[in-house]
């Protein structure tokens, strides 16, 4: 697997072995990274932080996103569609709010 940072989001890039009629196919995958606590810095002065209780996730808001990517082509083996899968993750620039790859490949 190959991976990249990108707005907050981790993209994956993998590749599937074939299964019997079924070819090897290539994915990038985007996971929402959860947000980094602000460390205080140190001699400054705090106010103690009023207790908040954490709201849960929406239930129905997936924690990943698979994306098969080259769906017309045929790959002939694994390492192939994990070639392609690299590359398609180097051409990705940005990710949008929901979590999809620009640009993302057919």
């Amino acid at each position: 697997m190959a991976e990249k940072i990108i707005n907050g989001f981790s993209v994956v890039a993998y590749a599937t072995q074939p299964e019997g009629r079924v070819p090897a196919r290539a994915f990038l995958e985007t996971r929402r990274l959860p947000a980094k606590p602000v460390k205080p810095v140190k001699g400054a002065a705090v106010a103690p932080e009023p207790q908040v209780e954490d709201e849960p996730a929406p239930a129905d808001e997936p924690e990943s996103l698979a994306f098969e990517i080259f769906v017309t082509r045929r790959f002939r083996s694994t390492v192939e569609a994990m070639s392609a899968a690299r590359n398609a993750l180097d051409r990705v620039k940005a990710v949008d709010a929901e979590g999809v790859p620009d640009p993302l490949p057919d």
